[in-house]
Formats: structure tokens, sequence, C-alpha cells
């Protein structure tokens, strides 16, 4: 038996600019590549994340926002909660943590589709940002 020494991704990033780990309870650790590789976040609906297994095991896994889902969070802002908005990658960060936690496993395909939103997600979309600024002035503090 050989002990690995390869470090992870995430681990080979210099401590000062490592990225937020989202770590379920099971043991998965969700992580944005973007902010790895310190670039813009995806702002289309399609949200990659490094997701690691307990057992070190690691993927890409692209999380979509239906357009139907996009829809309905927009007329209930009224605008406020557009495609490009953090809100959806919170979101999407969310429904792939609960599905791994549910699940113990990665989704089938490396691959998650978020189709509708819950009534709390709605309710959290409708107070997204509010108490900072309104979503398009440039900074959104509301993560």
């Amino acid at each position: 038996m050989h002990a690995r020494s390869e470090m992870s991704v995430a681990e080979s990033v210099p401590a000062d600019v490592r990225p937020i780990e989202l770590v379920t309870e099971n043991g998965f650790s969700i992580l944005r590549p973007w902010e790895i590789d310190r670039v813009p976040p995806p702002m289309d609906g399609n949200h990659p994340f490094l997701v690691r297994s307990p057992q070190n095991l690691e993927r890409i896994v692209a999380v979509e926002i239906a357009d139907d889902a996009v829809v309905q969070i927009e007329l209930q802002t009224r605008l406020r909660i557009l495609l490009s908005s953090s809100f959806w990658i919170c979101c999407a960060e969310r429904h792939l943590a609960t599905y791994v936690h549910e699940n113990d496993d990665f989704p089938p395909g490396d691959r998650l589709r978020i189709e509708q939103l819950s009534a709390e997600e709605c309710m959290s979309a409708i107070r997204w940002g509010t108490s900072w600024n309104t979503e398009g002035s440039g900074t959104d503090f509301s993560l």
C-alpha cells in the first residue's frame, strides 16, 4: 500500500488566496473553480464546482439553472435578480451540497439541473441584496 503525496487543487493554492470551501456533514467539499483561478464567476446559468469526496476523489460538477427557475425569480423580484446575480451561484452551490449530502455520491454524469426553487429560496431571492444595494450597481455585498 502506497501513501499518496499528491495535493488537491485547493491545497496547492496559497493560504492567503485560498477560496472558501463548503464542507457537507458527510465530508464532501465544494469549491468555486473561478475563485481558485482568479477569474470572473459564471453568469450564464451554468456553474461548475470542484467537488471532493471523503475519499479524496475530485470532479468538476456542472450545476445548471433551468430557464423556468430564472423566469420565476425574475418575476417575483421585479427583475432585481437576473441570471448574472450572485444569488444563482449560491443557489447552485446549495443544491449541489444538498445532493451530495443526501446521496453520498456525485450527481450522475457530474451534472445537476435545478428545475424549480423551494418557497424558502424564493423568499431569499426577494430579500437578496436589499439591505446593501440594488443589484446592478456594480457591487454585491449580499453573499
